[in-house]
């Protein structure tokens, strides 16, 4: 390893340690990245309940506080207490007005208008139940925000009760969802494609890649979605959930061009579009998930099911979809889970809990022949191109079956054990030493997290992917990944260090993250970490920072070095509207022998979040990669040379 960047790698994990408070507040919690009230967050901020930070936006994966959370739980619950009482006025209302001699019509429209309002109260019930259990997670830190604790559980439980009158007239099925329109525009830069996170070309004209690079006004796609997610709203007896999805985010097409398929939106959900440019495609339609769930008040305490179309993910190095939109948010791409037609099925006994998962993947189609709803499942162990740097043979899963089972450390943490089987119709032959052809990958290990104080969370695992043709074991060695990691918090300072080893032929269908524009890379060990200020209600910052180097040799030179920096910005502008401007750099340092080559990326975004439930949001990014004459990008697949350019970015979303 280069002993200037040791060096410089080594202050900057340095100033990490002694950087001074800036301001009040904890940046990370105590409690895992996975952990329950993430989830209930994210759910309310879905449904519209909770509208994000103060400055009006939502950070994406950024860690929160314990105070963050405890002031998104107390925002949570004066909306929610809000609308409710809000619809019981109205309520009261009518009632007076119905003898009151008003207009016959006027109160019609009226009734018309909160039967809409109540159609939506179903999944309220939920959010007030996930409420509670918050406010109690959370009492002290409430309590350090001023709010009365016990008043608020007693409104909760109030709200809980009017939500169960309200119910009482809702219809059979409550009906929400989203909208989404997307536009890409790409640009070249002196004659040069440029470059994406996620490897795709900008500045391709509808002509291809044979043509000259073009600009925005010919490298312009503009894409929509509709979401409508489907519950049954009934009391008693198995409760169904469906998503149905129509629009043209799916699929590919070549459009005559040599080469097969060069263009697509985003594909299929699965894997990243390397070398593939925008473009909007057939209208497509398919069922994200649709299921029955059977909860324990059938099945008796401690057991819960969900058949049908149904997702899971365990772990971000065992069974965790990457997110392939980079440039497009939606919790359907976005959530990390792999779906598949089968049954997730949960068991609970005090402190231990078991989840068994098992399904098909690989042969449902939507209405356009693609994959559709992530059940083209991918596992990736050697295959080709910036997914997984690679050598040959990725292999499609038409089955899985997988077991999580876990065991909570009181208040202090958790142990998950994994174990995943997948399976394939199709045997593939992998480039390796010692291996040829396989059909067969076994996931397994575990991971442990643990909460030392109130402000240290320390997390660490294994996970190790052995290759079997049938049940003849080929490969079950240079196959594993390890992974330590600790967050903690200094005043208004929070800190994440880490170390990761993984070896040259792990390939579980996870998502271990990116260097630059290559996805889930193996063959590699060094540090990471990120350090991020929360200076005020308006304004917040981070860096981050990753120095790996070849291990073994195999995929990555033994002596090479993959250096990257990466920081941002956000800031509130004005009302509802926000900020935020980001810069990345990465260097390839010796994986091509004498050669640097190092990309640039710089970016400036404004959004917008609306009291109608829609928001607004424009990126602009600008690519600068420096090939050095190494031909790396070509070695990869992908088209080589220089590469400059940029992409702009435009989404509203609404939903209802």
């Amino acid at each position: 390893m280069n002993k200037t960047l040791k060096l410089a790698f080594g202050a900057l994990l340095g100033s990490m340690l002694v950087m001074p408070a800036l301001a009040q507040g904890e940046q990370f919690p105590d409690v895992p990245e996975n952990h329950w009230v993430y989830k209930a967050l994210l759910d309310m901020k879905n449904e519209g309940v909770l509208v994000g930070y103060p400055d009006g936006l939502f950070r994406g994966g950024r860690p929160a506080s314990r105070y963050e959370l405890a002031g998104a739980i107390n925002t949570a619950y004066q909306k929610l207490k809000g609308m409710i009482g809000g619809l019981q006025d109205q309520i009261d209302a009518i009632k007076a007005g119905m003898g009151g001699g008003q207009d016959v019509e006027a109160l019609r429209r009226e009734l018309d208008a909160l039967k809409a309002q109540v159609a939506a109260m179903g999944r309220y019930g939920d959010d007030i139940a996930a409420l509670q259990r918050m406010a109690s997670t959370f009492e002290k830190d409430l309590a350090a925000l001023g709010v009365d604790v016990e008043a608020m559980k007693k409104d909760l439980s109030d709200l809980a009760e009017r939500v169960g009158r309200l119910e009482k007239i809702k219809p059979a099925v409550d009906i929400h969802g989203d909208v989404n329109a997307v536009l890409h525009g790409g640009h070249s830069d002196d004659g040069l494609f440029g470059i994406t996170v996620d490897a795709r070309p900008t500045g391709v004209g509808r002509g291809g890649y044979s043509g000259e690079p073009d600009g925005m006004e010919r490298d312009l796609s503009i894409g929509h979605e509709l979401g409508l997610q489907l519950n049954g709203t009934n009391e008693d007896g198995p409760k169904w959930h469906a998503t149905l999805v129509v629009g043209n985010l799916l699929g590919f097409s070549s459009e005559g061009l040599d080469g097969g398929p060069v263009y697509t939106m985003y594909g299929n959900q699965s894997g990243v579009m390397a070398n593939l440019a925008f473009r909007e495609q057939a209208e497509s339609v398919y069922f994200q998930d649709f299921g029955v769930t059977f909860d324990t008040a059938m099945l008796g305490q401690g057991f819960s099911a969900d058949l049908g179309r149904v997702s899971h993910k365990s772990g971000r190095y065992f069974f965790q979809r990457i997110d392939n939109t980079p440039y497009f948010e939606n919790p359907r791409w976005d959530d990390g889970n792999w779906y598949f037609d089968g049954a997730d099925l949960g068991f609970h006994w005090g402190t231990v809990g078991l989840d068994v998962y098992a399904g098909r993947n690989s042969d449902h189609l939507d209405s356009g022949s693609t994959f559709g709803g992530l059940i083209n499942n991918e596992i990736w162990p050697m295959s080709a191109g910036p997914q997984n740097f690679f050598a040959s043979g990725e292999m499609l899963v038409d089955r899985t079956l997988g077991f999580d089972l876990g065991f909570r450390l009181g208040g202090s943490g958790d142990i998950m054990l994994h174990y995943l089987f997948l399976d394939s119709d199709n045997p593939v032959t992998a480039s390796m030493s010692g291996a040829s052809t396989y059909n067969r990958v076994n996931v397994w290990g575990g991971e442990v997290n643990f909460n030392l104080g109130q402000n240290l969370n320390v997390n660490g695992g294994y996970s190790q992917t052995d290759l079997k043709y049938n049940e003849s074991t080929v490969l079950d060695g240079d196959n594993a990944a390890w992974w330590a990691q600790a967050r903690f918090n200094v005043g208004a300072v929070g800190i994440g260090l880490g170390y990761r080893e993984i070896e040259p032929w792990f390939g579980a269908p996870g998502d271990w993250g990116r260097t630059g524009f290559l996805w889930n890379p193996v063959d590699h060990r060094g540090p990471y970490g990120d350090v991020s200020f929360n200076v005020s209600n308006n304004l917040d910052a981070k860096v981050g920072a990753f120095l790996f180097e070849g291990r073994d040799g195999v995929i990555i030179p033994a002596d090479a070095e993959i250096f990257g920096i990466n920081a941002e910005l956000n800031f509130k502008l004005f009302g509802t509207w926000g900020a935020n401007l980001g810069w990345e750099w990465v260097e390839y340092r010796d994986v091509v022998a004498g050669f640097q080559p190092s990309v640039n990326w710089y970016r400036m975004g404004l959004s917008q979040m609306m009291g109608d439930g829609s928001s607004l949001m424009f990126k602009y990014e600008i690519s600068n990669y420096d090939d050095e004459g190494s031909g790396f990008t070509s070695g990869l697949g992908l088209i080589g040379g220089d590469r400059r350019g940029g992409l702009f970015t435009t989404q509203w979303t609404r939903k209802f």
